[in-house]
């Protein structure tokens, strides 16, 4: 009897030992490590989609086409392409290098262009009614017109700081770009003798050219801007004006857009403007802006000597953020005195002339700087 008491007792254990068991196995299929294991498995599906959310928000721009010159205007859009600011901002910015500023409007007029960075010519491009003028870019200190030594007109004597006479300017061959600010330069300088511009003979070219055919025997004034204008002063040539004593205005260069692109891409317009006046802040350094305008203009086959550089980097300043910042900074400012010459001179209607300073939008560079930029 005891025998079988004790059988029925191991049974009975071994039965229990085994439901134990059971259970044991049957809670480990539900443990907290199995549903995070659930959960880890399903991570990267979920991180997955979060990339290509991020891919879908991410924007790719189309071409945004700039043209300027290898000059001291175009010389920070060229070092904002070449540090990648342009890049790091999401634009895809293609550069054209043009020698004077016509042929930019020009484009800009066959809309194969998008944005200029340019000089005066750009003025003729606002009075169309066509573009907006986004920035100055930098003054325009440097440029003059230059005679020979033993011409009759540098022998007049200086008055108002200008040499010369009616009697010795009438009829003279003047060489330089025209529709730029040296042909503004040299017509208002004429008219201060009481000349028109048909009583000169302007000779339309490029500085390079100018300056190659001046210095050879060829013209008896030539129109000059920086580099060439003091490489002119350093060969001995007389200065007759400068562009200040001539016209009476300090004038920058600057950018400029197609309405249309204002309107349709304005992201990209305002994220161009963010760039452009980052690399003018950075070429405040004059060490840096003489090393990599030094390098644009080798590249470009433009002569100038180191001395020269110095000397644009004195006369011309970069308009960026501590520019404008000035309380009497206005943007435009020279263009409403250059359109009233240009209507008198005819090269601009008295009905176009309204649209320049209509064109003046302060807009972009006051979101670029943080500053409430007045416009003329």
């Amino acid at each position: 009897m005891k025998k079988k008491i004790l059988a029925i007792m191991l049974s009975l254990t071994m039965v229990m030992g085994l439901v134990a068991c059971g259970s044991k196995d049957s809670a480990d299929t539900q443990t907290p490590a199995d549903s995070s294991n659930t959960e880890e498995a399903k991570e990267p599906e979920e991180s997955s989609q979060e990339e290509e959310t991020k891919t879908e928000e991410k924007k790719e721009y189309e071409v945004l086409n700039v043209g300027t010159m290898a000059l001291t205007m175009g010389i920070p859009v060229l070092y904002a392409q070449e540090q990648g600011y342009f890049e790091d901002a999401g634009l895809n910015v293609n550069i054209e290098i043009f020698a004077t500023g016509a042929p930019i409007n020009e484009a800009i007029a066959a809309e194969q262009i998008d944005i200029a960075v340019s000089g005066f010519a750009s003025v003729y491009s606002l009075a169309n009614a066509d573009c907006t003028w986004l920035a100055d870019v930098n003054t325009t200190g440097g440029m003059g017109l230059y005679a020979r030594t033993d011409s009759d007109i540098a022998k007049c004597p200086e008055e108002n700081g200008m040499i010369g006479s009616a009697e010795t300017l009438k009829g003279l061959k003047i060489l330089g770009p025209l529709g730029t600010a040296v042909q503004y330069m040299t017509e208002t300088y004429a008219e201060s003798y009481g000349l028109e511009p048909a009583d000169l003979d302007e000779v339309n070219m490029e500085y390079a050219s100018a300056y190659q055919a001046f210095t050879t025997g060829e013209g008896d004034i030539m129109a000059a801007n920086p580099p060439y204008s003091y490489s002119l002063e350093n060969d001995g040539y007389v200065r007759l004006c400068t562009f200040e004593d001539a016209t009476g205005v300090n004038m920058c260069d600057g950018c400029f857009a197609r309405n249309k692109v204002v309107e349709e891409r304005p992201e990209e317009v305002q994220l161009f403007i963010n760039c452009l006046i980052k690399a003018m802040d950075d070429l405040q350094d004059d060490e840096l802006r003489a090393e990599y305008t030094r390098k644009i203009y080798d590249e470009n086959a433009i002569s100038c000597s180191d001395e020269d550089l110095a000397h644009e980097i004195e006369d011309r300043d970069y308009v960026g953020t501590e520019f404008m910042s000035a309380p009497d900074y206005v943007l435009g400012e020279a263009w409403v005195a250059i359109t009233d010459f240009l209507v008198s001179a005819e090269k601009i209607t008295a009905d176009n002339a309204p649209n320049v300073a209509a064109s003046i939008n302060s807009q972009y560079v006051s979101n670029a700087t943080g500053v409430d930029i007045k416009e003329k």
